[in-house]
């Protein structure tokens, strides 16, 4: 709804921009929080049955440590390239520089969000970054047209920077006020030694590459397709691709909600259990890609003109971007169960060689055949990483991940 409100009254060069901006902020987000958030729920698991252990405590302190550290040092050189960049307008470089300081905020709304949900928290774990954020713009954009005020790409990425630290805050706020047993913060500060700390970052790391190219995935080709075409057509496909994102998180919130009974049937070494709740989980996502795909087939054309005349031409590019999901349904949570098991860093090669895969058929494909060739390349992309990473936590897990088990 608030990206209809801003295409309708503001065109797709504003909500291009705005689409572009977040997509950074997103992908340098993944960076600042160094895949801490992907590690937490089975250390959270280990945590509960040792109730004697601080790690959830201490990882979150290490990660707060590193967080601040890596938004100084990768954030610094960004700032001053943006800010003397030459020919760049001042409302671009302003926006930019906006999207730079939501990263952090995006990191710590991630890792809150991952605690909660790894203490099944699920009300406090969505809601915030997945409703509340957006309601709350879409409210104040409402206002702003309602009275007729401009509104540019900066003020919107502005407003979003605002709600995100509130929002943030109160996560962070409810999940100390919620932890009766002191396991987010232990009532004694133990130092982390070199080696445990070492030991923290090589689990979390790896956890970068892959949540950068699947959790990502649709930031990531919209900040690619923002480089390629204009910043018009980028707003027309990156409406697409938002629609088809829908989709796309219904699959990762069934991954993410696993997480935390899978690593309980890991734990237990029970692989009856395990395999009962991938089939459960893989039924749930595919059913729902193919419900999304028949409503799309029907009704795509409507969908995509509620946020303008001009976003229908983006049809056939919006059915495939969601049949490409459908594939990421079927092939199953294999980043989840690479992750459980301590096999994180095998995948890092796929997640490699898919993003070049995926930048080199955008190159190729995009210019010749536009939004169908931007839809194509994520099609080759999707199958050729998913069929990969299934076949791979095969070989390594044991695991039947994908719905064919």
């Amino acid at each position: 709804m608030l990206q209809i409100l801003i295409a309708r009254n503001y065109g797709a060069h504003v909500l291009g921009s705005y689409y572009l901006v977040l997509s950074i902020a997103g992908i340098l987000s993944i960076f600042i929080s160094m895949g801490y958030p992907w590690i937490i729920a089975p250390i959270l698991a280990a945590n509960e049955a040792d109730e004697t252990s601080s790690a959830v405590a201490d990882s979150i302190r290490l990660f707060i440590k590193d967080a601040t550290a890596i938004t100084l040092l990768i954030g610094g050189p960004i700032v001053i390239y943006i800010w003397f960049y030459p020919g760049m307008l001042f409302e671009q470089r302003f926006a930019l520089l906006i999207g730079l300081a939501t990263a952090p905020f995006y990191a710590m709304m991630r890792m809150c969000g991952s605690i909660a949900n790894a203490k099944k928290m699920f009300n406090l774990a969505g809601l915030p970054e997945l409703f509340l954020r957006p309601f709350f713009m879409l409210v104040v954009v409402s206002l702003v047209i309602l009275f007729a005020f401009e509104l540019k790409a900066s003020s919107i990425v502005l407003l979003n920077l605002f709600i995100s630290f509130v929002l943030t805050g109160w996560m962070a706020i409810t999940l100390i006020q919620t932890d009766k047993s002191g396991i987010l913060v232990s009532k004694t500060e133990n130092k982390l030694s070199s080696s445990e700390a070492s030991k923290l970052r090589r689990l979390a790391v790896p956890m970068i590459f892959s949540i950068l190219f699947i959790n990502m995935f649709a930031d990531l080709e919209i900040l690619i397709i923002g480089l390629i075409l204009p910043a018009e057509q980028a707003g027309i496909f990156g409406v697409a691709m938002k629609i088809a994102a829908l989709l796309l998180f219904t699959v990762q919130i069934t991954h993410q909600i696993l997480l935390r009974d899978a690593s309980d049937a890991y734990q237990s070494g029970d692989d009856t259990k395990m395999q009962e709740i991938l089939k459960k989980a893989n039924v749930f996502a595919f059913s729902a890609s193919i419900g999304s795909l028949i409503v799309l087939i029907l009704f795509g054309n409507l969908v995509l003109e509620m946020f303008g005349d001009q976003f229908s031409v983006a049809y056939y590019c919006l059915i495939g971007l969601v049949v490409a999901q459908i594939i990421r349904a079927m092939a199953g949570p294999a980043i989840q169960i690479l992750m459980i098991t301590n096999n994180q860093k095998t995948g890092i090669p796929v997640y490699i060689c898919s993003a070049t895969i995926l930048v080199a058929a955008n190159v190729v494909l995009v210019p010749v055949y536009r939004y169908e060739g931007a839809a194509l390349a994520v099609i080759i992309t999707t199958l050729i990483w998913s069929v990969w990473l299934t076949l791979l936590t095969k070989q390594k897990t044991g695991y039947s991940i994908s719905i064919f088990q």
